[in-house]
């Protein structure tokens, strides 16, 4: 897997058009993925331009789902209370496996967890397995009156703005988006939204011959370790580079 940083002070629609079709010839022979530096990420043309050609853009959603305990650790702290006394649930329809790698640590540890998901039959064996093995009991529903009611942390994967507002939602409840950034009408939720978060991490460990402050930090941390590989093996590499939260926003 090769990243290809694009550092530009200003690009043209016509210029951005050139450049990803450019990085599309490129990719018919190499695995890449694109860096793009702060004044470009939000760069309609070229962000819309890349997608077409099916080019990865990193965007620091990737790594985010890798993050999962951490993030429920650095909620708790905000919170001031502990794991094992807060109440879960993930809202996720399409099984995705970096999270699923993730549920039966997450369930140890918190009061409660339930799965949201219209899709409760890919989930099921999860639900035996936990119970079987570890006496732990799992909820899997879709019950928009009750599911959301009495939960303290929402986790939301796939959910859109439209799905999460058919749901009655605890008010005080702290809503994580790990997939697509959304906003709900405070009609509907005034609790607390996360969309976004920042990190740290050991940057000795990488030596790079580009601008680094020209790039968002959890961008240019993305762009060092992605790559497919499994769940484990990305933990350790976390774990090697001192990563952390230091912020939900």
């Amino acid at each position: 897997m090769k990243t290809i940083y694009i550092d530009k002070d200003n690009i043209g629609k016509w210029r951005a058009r050139r450049t990803a079709k450019k990085l599309y010839r490129q990719s018919k022979n190499d695995d890449i993925v694109i860096a793009l530096s702060k004044n470009l990420m939000e760069h309609e043309v070229l962000n819309n331009t890349l997608n077409e050609y099916g080019i990865k853009v990193l965007n620091d959603r990737w790594l985010f789902k890798f993050l999962i305990f951490d993030i429920l650790n650095f909620v708790a702290k905000m919170k001031e209370e502990r794991l094992e006394v807060i109440s879960i649930a993930i809202l996720m329809d399409k099984a995705d496996e970096i999270i699923m790698q993730q549920l039966v640590s997450i369930a140890k540890s918190v009061k409660t967890l339930k799965i949201v998901t219209k899709s409760k039959i890919s989930y099921s064996y999860i639900e035996k397995e936990l119970f079987e093995k570890d006496g732990i009991a799992i909820q899997i529903t879709n019950n928009k009156e009750k599911s959301l009611l009495n939960v303290d942390i929402i986790l939301n994967f796939d959910f859109n703005e439209e799905r999460i507002s058919e749901y009655k939602i605890n008010h005080n409840a702290i809503i994580i988006n790990l997939g697509k950034k959304i906003r709900l009408n405070k009609d509907i939720f005034i609790g607390k939204i996360i969309n976004n978060y920042e990190i740290t991490f050991n940057e000795e460990n990488y030596d790079i011959e580009i601008n680094k402050n020209n790039f968002d930090k959890t961008i240019l941390y993305e762009s060092f370790i992605y790559r497919r590989d499994t769940f484990t093996n990305i933990q350790k590499q976390l774990k090697k580079d001192e990563l952390k939260i230091r912020l939900l926003k």
